[in-house]
């Protein structure tokens, strides 16, 4: 008998994640027979809609689905509208019944609040990633675009999943198999090897002085413990002048002035995504008092840090 995946579709799910996770499959059964059969789900049983506002027909709701070898979670900018006690309690008896589980993009949110990734190495999108780590403290999380780890797969977003299932693919099935299936999408592998979560600093910000890139990636792990501008120039090994220069020709910036902006937007990212309050947000990205954080988030983003939320789009 085939392989019976099913993908749990949460409203405003990102179709490409979707997409990516799907098609390794049916390419596989060229080449394998049919080795894999799919089929959608929703909450409630009714048709979902992408984050593109496409419609996805689905075949049963959570409570009907049954027992598949292996179940995906989809979601992606709501996330939150999966977050519920039936989908945690299915997701949980899956788990017991030794069902593999899945999250694309945000859906490892799912797999976390019911529990299930407790103890387990897995990644979300690289921007809910701050969110996913205060939130779920018991869960190895990681900076990688996929991890297959003990009868959990996660895959954060985008063209990632095509990653995690060509590496499912090759060690449930051959490496010859997997190999056929990115051939035929024109894909080339990350070979059993995650890339970053996120693109690299350099590219990002089209730079390729590697004592800025430095930099930068160090602000980007300091945002919490907060550096000052002299042990970043001392760790990037220049003076803190030289550090001035390259901020200001690469990028029109005071290090100051981008440190900021750093920490403005991962608390941004941490107020949309998780559940924390403003002062936790504050204190997590390196703000001093709650009236430092607010007036500055307000000179950001125009709204007070409560209403981050409503910026999500």
């Amino acid at each position: 008998m085939p392989r019976d995946i099913a993908f749990l579709l949460i409203p405003r799910f990102s179709m490409i994640a979707l997409f990516s996770a799907l098609e390794p499959l049916r390419v596989a059964n060229r080449f394998a027979g049919e080795a894999f059969s799919w089929r959608f789900v929703s909450m409630d049983g009714e048709a979902v809609a992408a984050s593109n506002g496409i419609p996805v027909s689905v075949t049963a709701g959570i409570d009907a689905i049954g027992r598949p070898d292996v179940a995906i979670a989809c979601a992606s900018y709501d996330q939150e509208a999966g977050m519920t006690r039936a989908v945690f309690n299915e997701l949980r008896r899956l788990a017991r019944n030794g069902t593999l589980l899945g999250g694309v993009d945000t859906g490892a949110f799912l797999l976390a609040g019911a529990g299930v990734l407790d103890g387990h190495r897995a990644t979300a999108h690289w921007e809910t990633l701050p969110a996913f780590r205060e939130s779920y403290p018991e869960i190895d999380v990681a900076e990688a675009t996929y991890v297959i780890d003990r009868g959990r797969m996660t895959a954060s977003g985008g063209a990632a999943p095509l990653d995690m299932m060509l590496d499912w693919l090759g060690a449930i099935e051959s490496e010859k198999l997997a190999q056929k299936v990115a051939d035929t999408l024109v894909h080339t592998r990350h070979l059993n090897h995650p890339g970053e979560a996120r693109v690299p600093a350099g590219s990002r910000y089209a730079i390729d002085d590697p004592r800025l890139v430095k930099a930068i990636r160090l602000m980007e792990e300091h945002v919490e413990d907060r550096l000052t501008l002299e042990d970043v120039a001392r760790t990037v090994e220049i003076s803190g002048r030289q550090l001035e220069r390259l901020f200001h020709q690469h990028l029109q910036m005071t290090p100051v002035g981008f440190y900021r902006q750093l920490r403005l937007e991962r608390a941004h990212r941490l107020l949309a995504y998780s559940r924390l309050t403003v002062r936790d947000v504050a204190l997590a990205t390196g703000f001093s008092t709650l009236a430092e954080f607010s007036r500055a988030f307000k000179g950001r983003y125009g709204r007070p840090p409560s209403h981050a939320r409503q910026l999500v789009s």
